[in-house]
């Protein structure tokens, strides 16, 4: 999610705010359809949805743990106990933001 240059942790926030009461009024709409088939259809539309959104925010996940690697020098070993995972799980993550940059 996109926030304006500048906002830092306060824009963050807000737009965190902003999102979860989104998503509350999309629940509420869905369980608000009054026929099942499309209630359903659009229930599939929202799980499509928020994959999308999950793979983003692993995409950022990742990038991020790149930059506190780069930024320290740490080893897979070491970046993998600061952001708690193990060795390997750290080298997968930050192996899918090198292949994407290159």
């Amino acid at each position: 999610m996109d926030t304006p240059a500048g906002d830092g942790e306060d824009g963050y926030a807000a737009a965190i705010g902003a999102l979860m009461r989104a998503w509350a009024r999309v629940r509420a709409a869905l369980r608000d359809i009054p026929d099942p088939q499309r209630r359903f259809d659009r229930a599939t539309e929202l799980g499509d949805l928020t994959r999308k959104l999950e793979s983003q925010s692993v995409e950022e996940r990742a990038s991020a743990a790149v930059a506190i690697k780069d930024a320290e020098s740490l080893s897979l070993t070491a970046l993998g106990e600061r952001i708690s995972m193990t060795k390997q799980a750290a080298g997968r993550l930050t192996g899918r933001t090198r292949r994407e940059e290159q």
